[in-house]
């Protein structure tokens, strides 16, 4: 792996595990690989739905926020956030 990827993979898992502070705080440590790791896989489906199925990816988030459009601001709020922290 290139030096320039190893810092984005690190920068990428420091962003995970700061946006996942509050449920890791909930969770018994021995735990807290299995959260991440899931965390990462939906992210990573999330954002291969996205690229692949644009069209899908709006519905899923329809279908899952049920048109609360505050919820979708904040969703929108957070994901530019992510993305500005990991891609930096």
């Amino acid at each position: 792996m290139a030096e320039s990827e190893v810092a984005g993979w690190g920068r990428y898992g420091r962003v995970i595990i700061r946006s996942m502070q509050e449920v890791l705080a909930e969770a018994p440590e021995d735990v807290h690989a299995l959260l991440l790791e899931t965390a990462d896989y939906w992210l990573s489906l999330g954002l291969a739905i996205g690229l692949q199925r644009p069209a899908d990816a709006g519905r899923l988030l329809a279908l899952i926020h049920g048109g609360d459009a505050e919820e979708r601001d904040e969703l929108d709020a957070d994901a530019a956030a992510f993305s500005a922290e990991v891609l930096a």
